[in-house]
């Protein structure tokens, strides 16, 4: 029988790059698909405007059998950039426990980096 996919809202976060290097772990706790992550970075002014960064972004997979099966999914070195898309293969199926971690430099150290994660929680 196929899983039954249902769209778990959006999760975000948000990190100063002038203040620390954005180190961030979902923590979904159960079944999931992750579609895309999305990463933009901006001025933190009122409205934001775009701001060009070269760092570098590592999205990885922490899996719930152990640190020996983490997973680095995809590393890249941006350079004056100002966002990054990371979109999973369509067989991105995760167990309950697995975690996505999405980690991104400060050699820069300007920009607000603003991260959004894309996942279905799946059922049987």
């Amino acid at each position: 029988m196929p899983n039954t996919e249902w769209l778990i809202p959006d999760i975000k976060t948000t990190q100063d790059l002038s203040a620390a290097v954005l180190n961030f772990t979902t923590s979904i706790g159960r079944p999931f698909k992750l579609g895309k992550i999305i990463i933009n970075f901006n001025d933190g002014a009122s409205p934001p405007v775009a701001v060009a960064v070269t760092e570098t972004i590592t999205i990885t997979l922490i899996s719930a059998k152990g640190a020996i099966y983490n997973t680095i999914l995809r590393k890249k070195s941006l350079s004056a950039e100002s966002n990054f898309v990371y979109t999973a293969p369509s067989d991105s199926d995760y167990q309950s426990g697995d975690e996505i971690k999405i980690q991104c430099t400060d050699a820069g150290g300007v920009g607000i980096t603003n991260v959004i994660v894309k996942a279905k929680e799946l059922h049987k």
